[in-house]
This record gives C-alpha cells, structure tokens and sequence, in this order.
C-alpha cells in the first residue's frame, strides 16, 4: 500500500479546501445562489461520512478509505457511512488487504479518457460490516479472483470492463 506523508495529506486536504471556497465564491458571484448551497450541502454530507466512519473503530480501514483520493486521484471517490456503532468482531487487517488488492488491480488500467467514480457504501453495527465498493468509468483488465479470509464474505454483483461492484461483509 502506497503511504502518504502526514504533510502530503494536509496539503491535499487544503489544497481541495480552498478550491471548493473558490468554486463556492465564483458561483455567488455569479448570483448563482442554489449552486453554491449545493456545493456546500455536498462538501458537508462527505465530511458528515467521513466523520461517521470513526464509529467503525478500524484504524487501517478508516484510514485506507480517507486517503483514498489522494492515493488514487485519477478516480472521484464517493462515501456514503452509517456505522451505528462499533462492531464486535476486528477484521480490520483482512478488510484493508482485500480492499487495496482489488484497487490496485484495476488503477494501472483505467483509460486516462473517461472519468472514473468509486462509490463506497460502509454500513455497520455490532455484528456485522458491510463495504459496498462500486466503481463505474472503463477499464481494460480481466477480472479478479482472490483468495478471500475465513470470515470476510464477498459477493460480485457485476464485474465488467464499465462497472465492478461487490459487498464485503464481514460477521462475527
């Protein structure tokens, strides 16, 4: 896995901060009112996810998925979390391998001409995990096969060249 330095990140983080005020004050400048409110709305839900996501008490996992587009910033990445509260059971090693070892396997193929979006959905509570992970753009790579650890259940919904989704579920 790819490390980022603390000071990599900062600078990312307000790098992407003052271009979101940018674009919010280049739209009220434009009196465009509603559009500014909804970059704000948006900018706020990811970072109300974000924040939610510390509820699932995996450190490697929460920090794989926060520093995800900066790792990968040729994919937008999207969070959706509603961690409840932390789950008994810690498979907070298998989650990340498994994680890194699929995007790793389709970001040195992704075509450099179409966008690419990654939406990942974490839903958890004290006996079970569930990670969505749904990327949509193009890509040229066969599928992928991986042997998966005892107690981490993974379903493929749809592995194509256009969109790959599939559910982690990890129970006690």
């Amino acid at each position: 896995m790819t490390k980022l330095s603390t000071g990599e990140i900062l600078r990312a983080v307000n790098h992407d901060f003052i271009n979101q005020l940018q674009l919010i004050k280049m739209n009220l400048d434009l009196n465009r009112i509603d559009d500014a409110k909804k970059i704000i709305e948006n900018y706020c839900n990811q970072y109300k996810s974000f924040s939610n996501l510390n509820k699932l008490n995996w450190p490697k996992t929460v920090e794989w998925i926060q520093t995800f587009r900066y790792r990968f910033p040729s994919i937008e990445f999207l969070l959706k979390s509603d961690v409840t509260v932390t789950p008994k059971m810690k498979k907070d090693g298998e989650t990340v391998e498994y994680l890194e070892k699929t995007i790793q396997h389709v970001y040195s193929h992704l075509d450099p001409y179409t966008e690419q979006q990654l939406l990942m959905e974490v839903k958890a509570n004290e006996e079970m995990v569930n990670i969505t992970f749904d990327l949509q753009g193009k890509w040229n790579v066969e599928p992928f096969h991986s042997e998966i650890h005892r107690q981490v259940k993974v379903i493929t919904e749809k592995e194509t060249n256009h969109e790959w989704k599939y559910v982690l579920t990890i129970k006690e």
